[in-house]
């Protein structure tokens, strides 16, 4: 496999934007850790909407392999509709006369995120002395109004019940910016003191920084946002309708996203013979 790795390319792409910087800059730190390590032939980032752009990434690609490996929570439409669209690939492999080049599974899939989730939600609340019986959870998704695109409910849905495996407090209940349950409504679905906003945004940008705490009702300052953007320290506690509240980093922002990343590529490269 390490000579192989040597032979690949790994190209961590997603969906980037041109109003928010911020909402690429854990992929590229994820890619520029990833290249020190000196694993793959090269490493690069890929965005739909910021350079460099999906559509270019692959010119001057000479390695014999390729493997995209989406930065991006769920297997939506960004996933299976956007990235080959925008790369010309046929689907998980696409074979060409000099290269073969793979498309994996997201990031938000790889199984060990639910046990990460729950290991840094303990850390943060064992800071903070929040007992588990009194706290509440809400684990925040886009979501889609479209009923044709659950992925981003489902995945949500999914990864709330497994890091309550992993971690069981009084509840963890998803919610989304765009669909039912809606973030906006969070107080009417628990009565505990202490609430725990996390965005399940593995790029959070503006969703994680502007608009969760616009939904909740709650503005941090500066100083919070740069704290929990730069540092993953918590913004709050905000105090809400009784409640003690803090809002959470993004977790796509945690430094072991580089090793799920690193994962995936190379266990898509050993179900595929070289």
């Amino acid at each position: 496999m390490i000579e192989r790795l040597k032979q690949t390319t790994l190209i961590i792409a997603g969906h980037g934007s041109s109003k928010s910087p911020n909402q690429a800059r854990p992929a590229r730190k994820h890619a520029a850790h990833i290249a020190k390590k000196g694993l793959f032939a090269d490493v690069k980032t890929a965005f739909w909407k910021e350079d460099t752009r999906l559509k270019d990434v692959l010119e001057g690609v000479l390695t014999p392999e390729v493997v995209i490996v989406p930065n991006l929570a769920c297997s939506g439409h960004i996933n299976k509709v956007v990235i080959p669209r925008e790369m010309g690939l046929k689907g998980e492999l696409t074979q060409t006369n000099t290269q073969r080049i793979h498309l994996c599974k997201p990031v938000g899939e790889h199984e060990g995120l639910p046990a990460l989730i729950a290991k840094r939600l303990k850390e943060v609340m064992q800071e903070r002395d929040l007992a588990p019986k009194d706290t509440t959870v809400f684990l925040v998704a886009h979501g889609n109004p479209n009923p044709d695109r659950p992925a981003s409910h489902d995945t949500t849905v999914m990864m709330a019940t497994r890091i309550y495996q992993h971690y069981p407090l009084h509840a963890i209940l998803p919610a989304f910016l765009e669909e039912k349950p809606f973030l906006k409504g969070w107080s009417k679905r628990t009565t505990t003191k202490n609430i725990i906003v996390l965005p399940f945004m593995i790029a959070a940008g503006t969703h994680g920084a502007r608009d969760v705490p616009r939904f909740i009702g709650v503005e941090p300052t500066e100083k919070q946002s740069m704290e929990m953007r730069e540092n993953a320290i918590p913004a709050g506690p905000f105090e809400v309708e009784g409640h003690h509240l803090w809002i959470m980093r993004a977790m796509g922002s945690h430094p072991t996203i580089a090793d799920f990343i690193v994962d995936i590529a190379e266990e898509r490269l050993s179900e595929v013979p070289y």
